[in-house]
């Protein structure tokens, strides 16, 4: 997408509110310039030590991901940082998982899912936020993995990052498969039903 997006035309065309960020959390909104959308996380109203000493570095972190994992397909192709403390990314209208009934996304769907987490681990990154459904989207029968503001790198740690890379990198393919029982159970693998025993054991079963 070829758009040099400026942060004041992003606060001057806001077509939605998304959430108005609390402590520590960015305001979040949806701005329309000429029917192009796009999704604002914006710090830039808050006040001055939560905005530096929160904001630049949360927004950073978050631009990293996008420019690391850039190219990946079925993450968002467009992003840009509008200033220290704000960044945009390429508007995607579909319909989370959240809001899709079993028995409404077949087969295909789900190896979508599990093709853009294998590209994202193949970069030596964790998306770390997969076991909530909104950052799943299905847009027509394409899927795509929204907000990064959670990924990190692990492999980059030295000596044990190939460790943590692993240890982390079991959590994302945990939510692959509590996905893959809500939607196709029949699917399971014998091996898939054993790590999900494993993780209610070990873990809250909200989770």
């Amino acid at each position: 997408m070829d758009l040099d997006l400026t942060y004041d035309e992003a606060a001057s065309h806001v077509e939605r509110v998304i959430a108005k960020g609390k402590f520590a959390k960015a305001d979040v909104f949806i701005a329309n310039l000429s029917g192009r959308r796009f999704l604002v996380k914006d710090f830039s109203r808050k006040g001055f030590w939560e905005r530096t000493l929160i904001g630049r570095v949360f927004i950073g972190r978050e631009l990293r991901a996008y420019a690391a994992l850039a190219g990946i397909d079925g993450l968002p192709s467009w992003f840009k940082r509008l200033n220290p403390f704000a960044l945009a990314v390429e508007y995607l209208a579909g319909r989370d998982l959240g809001g899709i009934n079993q028995g409404e996304i077949g087969n295909e769907v789900m190896l979508q899912f599990q093709r853009i987490v294998d590209a994202v681990h193949s970069r030596g990154w964790i998306h770390g936020d997969l076991q909530r459904r909104s950052n799943v989207l299905l847009v027509g029968r394409k899927v795509f993995v929204v907000d990064l503001a959670s990924a990190f790198h692990p492999r980059g740690v030295p000596v044990i990052g190939w460790f943590l890379h692993r240890f982390f990198g079991f959590f994302d393919r945990l939510s692959f498969i509590k996905l893959k029982k809500i939607y196709l159970p029949d699917q399971l693998t014998a091996g898939e039903r054993r790590l999900l025993s494993l993780r209610n054991f070990f873990m809250s079963a909200k989770w």
